[in-house]
Formats: structure tokens, sequence, C-alpha cells
């Protein structure tokens, strides 16, 4: 199998050496053949002469400029697919993740034909992580699992390994991070998830994605919000319909039961007319909210196609 690991970097000349070197030890080592790719987003310091350093041990891709983590991702699957890539796996440059682990997800990833293999971390063994970015995190991951309806306990996890499939069909629209809405639209596609246990050194760094949980809750609500929305549009559609059709339930039940009660009655028909007009307008407006989901969904996949990625 050929596969790719690939770490996106930004600023980091005081972890990128470990890093590499992680890589190249367990390289040397293990039976899973890989290539390293380093995507430097746009690194002011040393990070990219550090790089450089290495020669053809690894491959590098860069930008002038930092475009995010999402667009980091989508570099990669591009990377990926123009260079035949049969399983890809996604490592922090900060070492927060057991580099040991990587043969584990890959070997999930091919023994189980599984498409995405997260690497899930226990909270309750997390000593950096608070008490409310913990309860947040579960909470999250529980919200998202059930909205899927999967067994997922850490959809925020970046460290991942993806098939062929999942390379070919995924792509973020986002511009703040790839965990969330990749695990959406690989349900819409129907590829298949999976997750894998793994130890958690301890944090290295403060994370360079939000300057404060508040912001982090707030970016990841909206793109759970969006992507139940865009990618589980049907879902969505058939629960607020049933929500919204309550009243008009009502209004026609009220007629029906003086109906039945009293008999017909000119003055009961207007809960009956009201009710229809509300059932009409609900109809509509749901069919045209559908419509643009879809078409923005449709976009999302056009764009996907079109993609010229800004780190070479």
């Amino acid at each position: 199998m050929k596969n790719l690991i690939a770490v996106p970097c930004f600023n980091e000349e005081d972890n990128i050496n470990e890093c590499v070197n992680s890589l190249l030890e367990l390289k040397a080592s293990s039976a899973i053949d890989y290539d390293i790719l380093i995507v430097n987003d746009g690194s002011k310091d040393k990070t990219k002469k550090i790089l450089n350093d290495y020669g053809n041990k690894i491959s590098i891709i860069s930008s002038n400029q930092n475009h995010g983590l999402s667009e980091v991702f989508n570099s990669i699957l591009y990377y990926s697919k123009n260079h035949n890539y049969e399983g890809l796996l996604i490592f922090d440059s900060d070492n927060q993740y057991p580099y040991r682990d990587i043969p584990s997800l890959l070997n999930k990833l091919y023994s189980e034909n599984q498409d995405i293999v997260i690497g899930s971390r226990d909270f309750s063994s997390l000593d950096h992580f608070s008490k409310s970015k913990k309860f947040f995190q579960k909470l999250g991951s529980l919200i998202v699992g059930l909205s899927l309806r999967l067994n997922l306990t850490d959809v925020t996890s970046g460290f991942r390994a993806y098939s062929t499939k999942a390379i070919d069909l995924l792509f973020v629209s986002n511009t703040f991070t790839y965990t969330l809405e990749t695990l959406y639209q690989a349900k819409q596609n129907k590829l298949k998830i999976a997750s894998y246990d793994i130890s958690y050194t301890n944090e290295t760094r403060e994370s360079r994605l939000f300057d404060s949980n508040f912001e982090y809750i707030g970016k990841s609500i909206k793109i759970i919000f969006k992507s139940m929305l865009i990618y589980r549009s049907k879902l969505i559609m058939f629960l607020l319909t049933v929500l919204f059709s309550i009243p008009g339930f009502l209004l026609t039940s009220r007629f029906f039961i003086k109906y039945f009660q009293y008999g017909y009655n000119t003055g009961n028909i207007q809960s009956l007319i009201v009710g229809l007009a509300y059932f009409n307008f609900l109809l509509i407006f749901f069919v045209l909210v559908y419509m643009v989901l879809s078409s923005y969904r449709n976009k999302v996949f056009f764009l996907r196609n079109l993609y010229k990625p800004k780190h070479s």
C-alpha cells in the first residue's frame, strides 16, 4: 500500500525537528511503508529552514501566507490524489499525538475496510484540559455522534487515517477546521467511520486555532449546525417539519373535534381553513429551504472538482 503521512505546520521551529525525526525513526522500523509530507502554512520563524535541511527524506509544500487548517487539509487531499496514495494519515506537528500509534490506525483502516479511522483520546486522562473543556468535548462528540448515528467519542481529534475513497470525496468548505465537517460529508457519502483509542501526550503549546475556549465552542457549534443542515438535510427537514406541524395539527384537530361533537358548524370552519393554509405554507417553505441546502451542497462538491491548492 502506498501511504502518505501529512503534517500541517505553522511556526513550529521548537517542535518540528522532534516531529520529523520521530516519523523517520518509525518509518525505518515499521512494516508499513509511507512517505512524509510537511505542509508549511506560511511560517515566519525558522520552520522552513529546518525542514529544508532534511533534503529528500521528506516532501514539503509551502505557502507564503497562513491560510488556516481547513485550506491545509484541502491541499493535502489534492496532493494525495495527484500522487495516487492509497492511504493518508494526518499527524500534528506539535507532537501531541503518539507517533507509535500510526501503524495501528493504518492497520485498522485496511484490515477492517474502513474509510476514516479517528485516533480517539480519553478526555478524563487529559490533565491540561479544564473541566469545562472536557465537558464540551464530550457533549460535542455526543451531539455529532447522535446526529450521524455513530458511536464517536472524540470528533475533534485531528489524528486520522483516510482511505482512497475518502481522499477522493472529502473537501472542506469552512475556514476553521476539517475535523467536524468531514464527518458529515463522510456520512453523506456513505463512508465507513471507526475510532481507535490512543494515548495522548501532554500539551506542548497553546492551540493556534482559537484564542479562547468560548471562541472554539462558538465556531464549533456553527460548523456542526451548518454541516447538519447541508449534509443531513433530510433528517433535519423531517424533524423541523414534525416540530412546526404541531400548530397546524392543533388547528385542524379543533375543527374535527367540534365536527364530531356538534356536527358541521360554519363557526368552526376557520380552524380548518387556517390549519390547511398553514400546512401549505409549511410545505412550500421547507421545499424551498431543502432546494437551497441541496444547491449549496452541490456547490461544495463543484468547488472540490475545481479546487487549486494554495500550497505548492
